[in-house]
Protein backbone atom coordinates (compact mmCIF):
# COMPACT_ATOMS: atom_id res chain seq x y z
CA UNK A 1 0.00 0.00 0.00
CA UNK A 2 2.89 2.14 0.47
CA UNK A 3 3.60 2.20 -3.04
CA UNK A 4 0.03 4.09 -3.77
CA UNK A 5 -0.16 5.93 -1.08
CA UNK A 6 2.83 7.43 -2.68
CA UNK A 7 1.02 8.32 -5.80
CA UNK A 8 -2.06 9.41 -4.47
CA UNK A 9 0.30 12.01 -2.91
CA UNK A 10 2.31 13.06 -5.94
CA UNK A 11 -0.95 13.69 -7.60
CA UNK A 12 -2.03 15.53 -4.90
CA UNK A 13 0.71 17.56 -3.15
CA UNK A 14 -1.64 20.28 -1.77
CA UNK A 15 -0.95 22.86 -4.24
CA UNK A 16 -3.62 23.65 -7.01
CA UNK A 17 -3.85 22.24 -10.25
CA UNK A 18 -3.65 25.44 -12.36
CA UNK A 19 -4.61 24.84 -16.26
CA UNK A 20 -3.00 27.77 -18.36
CA UNK A 21 -4.79 27.47 -21.94
CA UNK A 22 -1.82 27.51 -24.80
CA UNK A 23 -4.34 28.98 -27.60
CA UNK A 24 -4.97 32.58 -27.96
CA UNK A 25 -8.85 33.14 -27.76
CA UNK A 26 -7.95 36.41 -30.25
CA UNK A 27 -6.39 39.40 -31.27
CA UNK A 28 -7.12 42.96 -31.95
CA UNK A 29 -6.04 44.35 -34.92
CA UNK A 30 -3.04 46.38 -34.62
CA UNK A 31 -3.54 50.19 -34.83
CA UNK A 32 -1.36 50.22 -38.10
CA UNK A 33 -3.73 49.09 -40.33
CA UNK A 34 -7.22 47.42 -40.83
CA UNK A 35 -6.07 44.76 -43.13
CA UNK A 36 -5.39 41.73 -40.74
CA UNK A 37 -5.44 39.25 -44.39
CA UNK A 38 -1.37 38.80 -44.09
CA UNK A 39 -0.97 39.41 -40.14
CA UNK A 40 0.05 35.97 -38.57
CA UNK A 41 -0.63 36.10 -34.40
CA UNK A 42 1.83 36.12 -32.02
CA UNK A 43 2.45 32.19 -30.76
CA UNK A 44 3.68 31.87 -26.87
CA UNK A 45 7.11 30.12 -26.36
CA UNK A 46 6.86 30.70 -22.52
CA UNK A 47 4.26 30.58 -20.44
CA UNK A 48 3.97 30.83 -16.79
CA UNK A 49 0.88 28.95 -14.66
CA UNK A 50 -0.68 31.66 -12.30
CA UNK A 51 -1.01 30.80 -8.66
CA UNK A 52 -3.82 29.40 -7.40
CA UNK A 53 -5.30 32.11 -4.56
CA UNK A 54 -4.89 30.87 -1.21
CA UNK A 55 -8.09 31.21 0.35
CA UNK A 56 -9.61 30.02 -2.79
CA UNK A 57 -7.54 27.10 -2.87
CA UNK A 58 -8.28 26.29 0.96
CA UNK A 59 -12.10 26.44 0.20
CA UNK A 60 -11.55 24.23 -3.22
CA UNK A 61 -13.21 26.95 -5.45
CA UNK A 62 -12.30 26.95 -9.19
CA UNK A 63 -12.73 29.32 -11.78
CA UNK A 64 -11.16 31.18 -15.10
CA UNK A 65 -9.84 34.18 -16.22
CA UNK A 66 -8.79 35.69 -19.30
CA UNK A 67 -6.29 38.87 -19.27
CA UNK A 68 -5.64 40.98 -22.49
CA UNK A 69 -1.63 41.69 -22.97
CA UNK A 70 0.10 43.86 -25.86
CA UNK A 71 2.34 41.82 -27.58
CA UNK A 72 5.34 44.07 -28.50
CA UNK A 73 7.36 43.69 -31.58
CA UNK A 74 10.37 41.47 -29.24
CA UNK A 75 7.52 39.06 -28.07
CA UNK A 76 7.11 40.70 -24.58
CA UNK A 77 3.81 40.89 -23.30
CA UNK A 78 2.69 44.10 -21.61
CA UNK A 79 -0.25 46.15 -20.17
CA UNK A 80 -2.00 43.48 -18.61
CA UNK A 81 -5.40 43.84 -18.21
CA UNK A 82 -8.29 41.45 -16.55
CA UNK A 83 -11.09 41.01 -19.29
CA UNK A 84 -12.54 38.88 -17.08
CA UNK A 85 -12.41 36.68 -13.99
CA UNK A 86 -14.77 34.54 -12.17
CA UNK A 87 -13.38 35.58 -8.76
CA UNK A 88 -11.12 38.89 -8.74
CA UNK A 89 -8.48 37.22 -6.85
CA UNK A 90 -8.61 35.02 -10.04
CA UNK A 91 -8.03 37.61 -12.21
CA UNK A 92 -5.16 39.32 -10.51
CA UNK A 93 -3.22 36.18 -10.70
CA UNK A 94 -3.88 35.45 -13.85
CA UNK A 95 -2.68 39.00 -14.84
CA UNK A 96 0.92 38.54 -12.78
CA UNK A 97 1.35 35.77 -14.45
CA UNK A 98 0.11 36.62 -18.43
CA UNK A 99 3.18 39.59 -17.73
CA UNK A 100 6.13 37.13 -17.56
CA UNK A 101 4.57 35.06 -20.86
CA UNK A 102 7.21 35.22 -24.06
CA UNK A 103 5.81 35.05 -27.23
CA UNK A 104 7.07 34.94 -31.15
CA UNK A 105 5.66 37.84 -32.34
CA UNK A 106 2.56 39.01 -34.23
CA UNK A 107 3.71 39.59 -37.87
CA UNK A 108 2.42 41.97 -40.96
CA UNK A 109 3.92 40.72 -44.08
CA UNK A 110 6.60 39.30 -42.45
CA UNK A 111 7.78 42.13 -40.29
CA UNK A 112 6.88 41.71 -36.49
CA UNK A 113 4.16 44.00 -34.93
CA UNK A 114 2.81 45.33 -31.88
CA UNK A 115 -0.60 43.69 -31.01
CA UNK A 116 -3.14 42.73 -28.55
CA UNK A 117 -3.88 39.46 -27.32
CA UNK A 118 -6.55 37.90 -25.07
CA UNK A 119 -4.86 35.10 -22.64
CA UNK A 120 -7.52 32.68 -21.21
CA UNK A 121 -6.63 30.82 -18.02
CA UNK A 122 -8.44 28.12 -16.22
CA UNK A 123 -8.25 27.42 -12.34
CA UNK A 124 -8.93 23.54 -11.51
CA UNK A 125 -8.22 21.89 -7.79
CA UNK A 126 -7.56 17.89 -7.60
CA UNK A 127 -10.29 15.74 -6.90
CA UNK A 128 -8.48 14.34 -4.05
CA UNK A 129 -8.55 18.57 -2.41
CA UNK A 130 -11.92 18.82 -3.16
CA UNK A 131 -12.84 15.59 -1.22
CA UNK A 132 -11.02 16.48 1.60
CA UNK A 133 -12.68 20.07 1.85
CA UNK A 134 -15.88 18.33 1.13
CA UNK A 135 -15.34 15.57 3.91
CA UNK A 136 -14.05 18.00 6.33
CA UNK A 137 -10.94 16.13 7.33
CA UNK A 138 -7.96 14.64 5.24
CA UNK A 139 -9.44 11.68 3.16
CA UNK A 140 -5.94 11.13 1.59
CA UNK A 141 -2.52 11.30 3.48
CA UNK A 142 0.60 10.15 3.21
CA UNK A 143 0.70 7.13 5.62
CA UNK A 144 4.13 5.90 7.26
CA UNK A 145 2.96 3.41 9.77
CA UNK A 146 2.14 -0.06 9.38
CA UNK A 147 -1.20 -1.05 7.45
CA UNK A 148 -2.00 -4.80 8.45
CA UNK A 149 -4.54 -6.54 5.58
CA UNK A 150 -8.01 -7.22 6.28
CA UNK A 151 -7.40 -10.85 5.24
CA UNK A 152 -5.35 -11.03 8.31
CA UNK A 153 -7.55 -10.46 10.92
CA UNK A 154 -9.78 -12.55 12.78
CA UNK A 155 -12.88 -10.97 11.53
CA UNK A 156 -13.93 -8.33 8.44
CA UNK A 157 -13.87 -4.83 10.25
CA UNK A 158 -17.42 -3.70 11.27
CA UNK A 159 -18.94 -0.76 10.46
CA UNK A 160 -20.35 1.73 12.54
CA UNK A 161 -21.91 3.63 9.82
CA UNK A 162 -22.95 3.27 6.12
CA UNK A 163 -24.29 6.04 4.56
CA UNK A 164 -27.44 5.28 2.07
CA UNK A 165 -25.48 5.19 -0.94
CA UNK A 166 -28.25 6.94 -3.98
CA UNK A 167 -27.27 9.93 -1.57
CA UNK A 168 -24.41 10.16 -4.11
CA UNK A 169 -25.69 9.45 -7.56
CA UNK A 170 -24.13 11.38 -9.58
CA UNK A 171 -26.68 14.28 -10.80
CA UNK A 172 -26.08 14.28 -14.21
CA UNK A 173 -27.05 10.70 -14.24
CA UNK A 174 -30.29 10.93 -12.95
CA UNK A 175 -33.07 9.46 -14.66
CA UNK A 176 -30.73 7.14 -17.32
CA UNK A 177 -31.71 4.16 -15.11
CA UNK A 178 -27.96 3.34 -14.53
CA UNK A 179 -26.53 1.97 -11.58
CA UNK A 180 -22.81 0.64 -10.57
CA UNK A 181 -20.90 -2.09 -9.03
CA UNK A 182 -17.55 -1.19 -7.80
CA UNK A 183 -15.12 -2.57 -5.96
CA UNK A 184 -12.67 -0.53 -4.00
CA UNK A 185 -9.65 -0.55 -1.68
CA UNK A 186 -9.10 1.61 1.34
CA UNK A 187 -7.70 2.13 4.23
CA UNK A 188 -9.19 1.94 7.96
CA UNK A 189 -7.93 4.12 10.42
CA UNK A 190 -7.60 3.69 14.10
CA UNK A 191 -10.20 6.19 14.57
CA UNK A 192 -12.34 4.31 12.49
CA UNK A 193 -11.93 6.36 9.28
CA UNK A 194 -11.42 5.54 5.64
CA UNK A 195 -8.26 6.95 3.81
CA UNK A 196 -6.86 6.74 0.42
CA UNK A 197 -9.87 4.91 -1.69
CA UNK A 198 -8.93 3.74 -5.09
CA UNK A 199 -11.47 2.21 -7.58
CA UNK A 200 -10.13 -1.46 -8.50
CA UNK A 201 -13.49 -2.40 -11.19
CA UNK A 202 -16.51 -0.46 -12.13
CA UNK A 203 -19.37 -1.44 -14.02
CA UNK A 204 -20.71 1.55 -15.81
CA UNK A 205 -18.45 4.52 -16.49
CA UNK A 206 -20.15 8.19 -15.10
CA UNK A 207 -19.61 6.65 -11.09
CA UNK A 208 -15.65 6.71 -10.25
CA UNK A 209 -16.21 10.02 -8.17
CA UNK A 210 -19.16 9.16 -6.79
CA UNK A 211 -17.93 5.53 -5.64
CA UNK A 212 -15.35 7.14 -3.73
CA UNK A 213 -17.63 10.24 -1.86
CA UNK A 214 -19.63 6.90 -1.06
CA UNK A 215 -16.86 4.62 0.51
CA UNK A 216 -15.04 7.76 2.37
CA UNK A 217 -18.14 8.78 4.36
CA UNK A 218 -18.34 5.33 5.47
CA UNK A 219 -17.35 4.92 9.30
CA UNK A 220 -15.88 1.16 11.08
CA UNK A 221 -15.22 0.41 14.40
CA UNK A 222 -11.58 0.81 15.79
CA UNK A 223 -9.34 -2.17 15.02
CA UNK A 224 -6.88 -3.93 17.20
CA UNK A 225 -4.02 -6.43 16.29
CA UNK A 226 -2.09 -7.68 18.81
CA UNK A 227 -3.95 -5.00 21.69
CA UNK A 228 -2.72 -2.13 19.44
CA UNK A 229 -4.86 0.10 17.62
CA UNK A 230 -4.15 -0.60 13.41
CA UNK A 231 -4.53 0.78 9.49
CA UNK A 232 -6.05 -1.87 8.14
CA UNK A 233 -6.48 -2.14 4.37
CA UNK A 234 -9.77 -3.56 2.85
CA UNK A 235 -11.28 -4.32 -0.57
CA UNK A 236 -15.34 -3.89 -0.40
CA UNK A 237 -17.51 -3.99 -3.13
CA UNK A 238 -20.78 -1.37 -2.95
CA UNK A 239 -23.90 -0.45 -5.50
CA UNK A 240 -24.87 2.50 -6.53
CA UNK A 241 -28.39 3.22 -7.72
CA UNK A 242 -30.53 5.77 -8.44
Amino acid sequence: MASSNQLLMSIWNRQATVLAAAMLLGISAPAIGADTEDILPPVPIYKVSPKHPAELYEKAIEGNAIVTVTVDIFGSATDPEVEIASQEEFGLAAMLAASEWIFEPATKNGVPIEIRARLPFVFEITFEHKMNVEMGREVFVELDSPIVPSSELDKDPLTSYVPPFSKFYPETLRGSGKSAAVNLEFIISPMGEVHNPRILSISTEGFEQAALRAISSMKYRPIEVDGRAAYVSMIRPIQITE
